[in-house]
């Protein structure tokens, strides 16, 4: 006959047995999952290195892309580019051939490319789109107007001049 003792033990010993087999289990489930998880940081490692490359051939085919619209690009275009981009400094007609230039555009068909650009440019100041800035010894720098210059002059030639001048010596007082 069996006491309550040995039923005790015997259900110890039960439950010992199964949690070591729960824990067998849980074990190979676990070794089933860090040898997936191997295997996938593997994979990300790999298509991490792919896209990267892919990333930067994506890069170098649109550089080329842009290259080769910018040759596209006639002188006058490309001028207006250049300034359209470097709005805020004022260039002078030689800083503009140096960009122009350095964006591939073959400037070695035109006799003088200074004066081509020099006419390039005095159309775009007769068009409204450039302005002319002075520079010390009477050379000229060029810059784009920005639809905000454009804007403040608009608001400006509005004021009467009497209304300007009337301001202005409130604002010095």
């Amino acid at each position: 006959m069996c006491t309550i003792f040995d039923m005790v033990t015997m259900n110890y010993h039960r439950s010992l047995l199964e949690t070591k087999q729960e824990l067998a289990r849980c074990l190979e489930e676990r070794q089933k999952i860090d040898y997936k998880v191997a295997r996938l940081q593997a994979v990300i490692s790999h298509l991490q290195n792919l896209c990267a490359e892919l990333d930067q051939k994506t890069l170098e085919r649109r550089t080329e892309r842009v290259v080769k619209a910018d040759l596209k690009m006639g002188i006058t275009k490309l001028t207006r580019s250049i300034l359209q981009e470097t709005f805020f400094a004022a260039m002078t007609a030689g800083d503009l051939k140096k960009r122009i230039e350095a964006r591939k555009l073959d400037l070695s068909r035109y006799q003088n490319p200074v004066a081509v650009i020099h006419t390039v440019l005095k159309r775009l100041v007769e068009g409204g789109e450039v302005k002319i800035v002075p520079q010390p010894k009477g050379k000229k720098s060029y810059q784009w107007i920005t639809p905000t210059d454009r804007l403040l002059d608009m608001l400006k030639s509005a004021i009467p001049q009497s209304v300007q001048k009337s301001s202005g010596s409130k604002e010095s007082k």
